[in-house]
């Protein structure tokens, strides 16, 4: 049991643990009070208590600080330090060859995830661990003595760790979670020249503070019972759901919001089956300045055409977009029907169900908070897919549902229609305990109150959005009622009685409507007999969508079916091309940190309470699919073979551009068409309906300069003939540095003889710190490039210009892989990360964020210093499937020195394993 101290008593404690002076402890405080960072207070019985942000900031002055005089600064600076890559053992210097072997999820610890819940700075994270000890039993101690092992911290460079160990079979490994600066921030003035300090200064030690005493610390302190812990315990999330139940007050709403808990659970296993699936929704991770912090993902059918209409689906509580759209079917019905789907997603952070906050006034009011930031996603489908603005509707169900009533009472001029599945009315509740008292007491109000709460959400006279309510009626977690109080409030707005004009069945489930002055239907309600708290689906027979699941219901009605109907979605067919269809633009740049294909599941999911995934600066982009333009690449192909006119258009703008014309040409270049026939070669690895992809791709690559074919290259152009090219004798020239001055793009080569280069040609940006040489133009530039093929040239810095962290810079491509593929290229690289033990510079190519070929220096300089020649390096892993190749460079600096990654690459080769020669790498 703890056993509270008063601030000054605690800090001589304090230097009893740590076998400090007594005396330096209370001259740190004294200067910590001074500082602000302490209030101040009386020595003795009326001293303060001791809390837990105090005793991480006075742990962190007597640990960070090389003086006392930098007392302070080190809590300010160490404090802030930000959780990056979670990585086995401790980091050591070194030059590190090939990918790091692949560490399963049995690997990895689990006691540390709720304890990094949203990324928080060091002091955070040591005042939750600290407040977990003195909240906790003997129980919970003994649970983090086996589950942590201790802290450190490097008082030569701003870096800090947490260790934590995972357990299998008996056996311990240790796990490092560590702390840098953030980005853009400043290292503490003993570290920073511009201040009169010296960076990495030869005090490299590092304090060491093993668990047992972090416990000894944490004993003597006292819990904020302001401050809930039930997200930051050490015990896994799972089985951590039920401690959510304190966050009703009301004893009346604690049962069923304990059974709501229970079913969750399901729904988080059924969540992370899901996220381990090759998903069919693409990330957008650039779409405005996003105030509500959201994701935002969304899928296009192949072959959509401009005009389509749009539809925005919002997830529940405990699920993703990638769960949701598999339980529900609606990209399923986007290609039946030709539409567009957006769906944003929660992030934990946010909310650590991952529920929309559909009951804070910030996030539901007009240009504020979640509701603008799906605002700005609708803007970036509408501009990107050329849609039809006047086609926008949605739907979501639950805290989803909740958030489409948002949607459409502050937006009522975007969304044309909203289906709201289990949801409660616009503003029903404004904050949490409320929020509770509504979904499951449900909240009564007379209709015009409710109307105009809408009427004062956005100033709109009308028209008004179409909204169609489903409810259960055995949901016993939002209550029905909540139902019949939306058609009250929407009702009112469209000027009608609450009584409905008609009344049918529909399988059996009451279906209630109200009609407009026109006899148009402008309200509609489904009560579905028998239903819980979910989504209503029917995914039996030739029509059927959808996947039951937690709050995924078959009750033999499909509300995605309906729903679309009743927006004039069904009315006419779409046909998805039988080609893979052209990738979209690169939507976005920025750093991304990734190790494992678990880890990029995790980022797309942005699970950071329950995985712990703290490879990303905050707010940079986050989409794997960055880099090479590919639609950019295909249509240089259709220039070169006289479909397209260089220049008109945007890559991938495909409206008035004759779709089948491009696609038989692009077939007929890799040898898989003739005279615009279909006929497949014999002895090619067949893709999609008998196409051979790999060979389609690899001619575009080749018509785009990426790739060049050897002499033994297969008449027809397939795959198998690809192979790489030998280095050149003399070892080429760097390329020129990104600032130098700029030159026009080189003209693309293609099979046909390559039109003429024009005058000055050197380099194409493909994406940023990546530039593109084309062969010829790239040796008159005086770059790495050889005269008989084009070289791709990647490069990024950290801590020379005065800000330090990590940088990455990624180009990518989009392809499907045959039955056994490999990968073949050749490289040059020069690794400089000697500033001190910590930094690092890396190159990484990657297939779907899993390493397949990595070169790490920690801490020393490599250089490559002529080609070296990566073959056989085995795909099949992949095998099957439509995957993102990307090359990678990161530099992470932790003090005002250069530490810098680049590379050269060239004769990238994509094969298929049964056509290969070598083993894999």
């Amino acid at each position: 049991m703890s056993n509270p101290l008063r601030r000054y008593d605690f800090s001589e404690r304090l230097a009893d643990i740590l076998g400090e002076s007594r005396r330096d402890l209370r001259v740190r405080v004294t200067l910590l009070v001074a500082a602000g960072i302490f209030p101040p207070g009386r020595r003795g019985p009326g001293a303060p208590l001791a809390t837990p942000d105090d005793a991480a900031a006075l742990l962190l002055a007597v640990l960070a600080a090389p003086a006392q005089v930098h007392t302070a600064e080190a809590v300010h600076s160490y404090g802030a330090l930000v959780p990056t890559t979670l990585a086995p053992g401790a980091a050591a210097t070194g030059i590190y060859l090939g990918p790091p072997p692949h560490a399963t999820a049995a690997d990895r610890p689990h006691g540390h995830l709720p304890l990094l819940i949203g990324r928080p700075p060091l002091r955070e994270a040591l005042a939750r661990l600290l407040e977990d000890v003195a909240a906790g039993d003997a129980a919970d101690r003994d649970a983090l003595a086996r589950d942590l092992f201790g802290l450190w911290v490097a008082r030569g460079v701003p870096v800090a760790a947490l260790q934590f160990a995972a357990w299998r079979e008996g056996q311990r490994s240790l796990w490092t979670q560590r702390f840098e600066l953030p980005k853009g921030a400043q290292p503490p003035a003993w570290l920073d020249p511009s201040r009169g300090g010296t960076a990495d200064p030869g005090l490299l030690l590092s304090a060491f503070l093993p668990v047992q005493k972090l416990i000894a610390i944490g004993s003597l302190i006292t819990p904020q019972p302001e401050r809930t812990r039930l997200m930051h315990g050490m015990i896994p999330p799972q089985s951590r759901l039920a401690g959510l139940a304190d966050l009703v007050r009301s004893r009346r709403n604690r049962r069923p919001w304990e059974r709501f808990l229970g079913k969750a659970e399901e729904a988080f296993a059924r969540v992370q089956e899901i996220e381990h699936r090759p998903s069919r929704l693409t990330e957008v991770p650039a779409f405005g300045s996003n105030p509500g912090n959201l994701k935002m993902y969304r899928y296009v059918p192949p072959g959509l055409p401009t005009g389509a209409p749009l539809v925005v689906v919002l997830h529940g509580c405990t699920q993703t977009a990638a769960s949701y759209d598999d339980g529900t079917g609606w990209t399923t019905l986007a290609d039946r029907h030709g539409f567009a789907v957006l769906l944003p997603q929660q992030r934990r952070r946010n909310n650590p169900l991952r529920c929309f906050n559909w009951f804070k006034a910030e996030d539901t009011a007009r240009d504020s908070g979640e509701v603008l930031s799906i605002r700005q996603m609708v803007d970036r489908m509408v501009a990107d897919h050329g849609l039809d603005a006047s086609q926008v509707y949605v739907t979501g169900v639950s805290a989803g549902g909740a958030m489409a009533s948002s949607l459409l009472a502050t937006y009522p001029d975007v969304f044309a229609g909203g289906a709201i599945i289990a949801g409660v009315p616009y503003r029903a509740a404004l904050g949490l305990q409320e929020g509770f008292d509504v979904i499951f007491q449900g909240r009564t109000l007379p209709p015009v109150e409710w109307g105009d709460r809408v009427r004062q959400a956005s100033g709109h006279s009308g028209p008004w959005p179409r909204v169609t309510v489903w409810h259960g009626a055995e949901d016993g977690t939002v209550s029905p009622a909540n139902a019949e109080e939306i058609i009250k409030q929407w009702a009112d707005v469209h000027g009608l009685a609450h009584h409905h004009s008609a009344e049918d069945r529909v399988r059996g489930h009451r279906r209630r409507q109200w009609h407009g002055p026109d006899g148009t239907v402008v309200l509609e309600s489904y009560t579905v007999n028998g239903m819980a708290h979910g989504v209503p689906i029917d995914p039996a027979g030739a029509d059927g969508v959808g996947n039951p699941a937690p709050f995924i219901l078959d009750v033999g009605l499909c509300s995605t079916r309906h729903i679309a109907a009743s927006w004039g979605l069904t009315a006419r067919q779409h046909e998805v091309p039988p080609v893979l269809a052209l990738p979209a633009t690169t939507e976005g740049h920025g750093d991304t940190d990734t190790t494992s294909p678990a880890r990029a599941r995790e980022d797309r999911e942005d699970d950071a309470a329950f995985h712990a995934d703290f490879g990303h600066d905050e707010g940079a982009a986050q989409d794997f699919d960055l880099g090479v333009d590919i639609e950019g690449i295909l249509t240089k192909s259709f220039e070169a073979a006289g479909l397209l006119q260089g220049g008109r258009g945007k890559p991938g703008v495909v409206a008035g551009i004759d779709i089948p014309g491009l696609v038989t040409a692009s077939l007929q270049a890799a040898g898989v068409m003739r005279g615009g026939g279909p006929g497949i070669t014999k002895g090619q690895a067949r893709g999609p309906a008998g196409i051979d992809i790999p060979g389609i791709l690899a001619a575009s690559f080749q018509a785009a300069g990426l790739l060049r074919p050897d002499r033994g290259t297969a008449q027809d152009g397939s795959a198998a003939g690809w192979a790489p090219e030998p280095a050149a004798e003399p070892a080429p020239e760097p390329a020129p540095e990104p600032d130098s001055e700029p030159a026009s793009k080189a003209a693309p080569e293609s099979t046909a003889e390559a039109p003429s280069e024009p005058s000055g040609a050197a380099a194409e940006e493909v994406s940023e710190g990546w530039q593109l040489f084309q062969s010829g133009a790239a040796a008159a530039a005086g770059s790495r490039a050889t005269p008989d093929g084009a070289v791709l040239s990647g490069e990024v810095s950290s801590g020379g210009d005065g800000a330090v962290g990590s940088r990455v810079r990624s180009v990518s491509c989009r392809l499907t892989l045959g039955p056994q593929p490999s990968l073949a290229y050749a490289r040059r690289l020069e690794l400089q990360a000697s500033a001190n033990m910590f930094t690092t510079a890396r190159f990484r190519v990657l297939v779907d964020a899993e390493p397949v070929d990595e070169v790490s220096a920690v801490g020393m300089d490599y250089a490559e210093a002529d080609w070296t020649e990566r073959r056989g390096i085995d795909l099949t892993p992949f095998a099957g499937s439509t995957v993102t190749l990307t090359f990678e460079v990161a530099a992470n600096a932790n003090v005002c020195q250069t530490v810098s990654a680049k590379a050269w690459i060239r004769n990238v080769v994509i094969g298929d394993a049964h056509e290969a020669s070598t083993s894999a790498a």
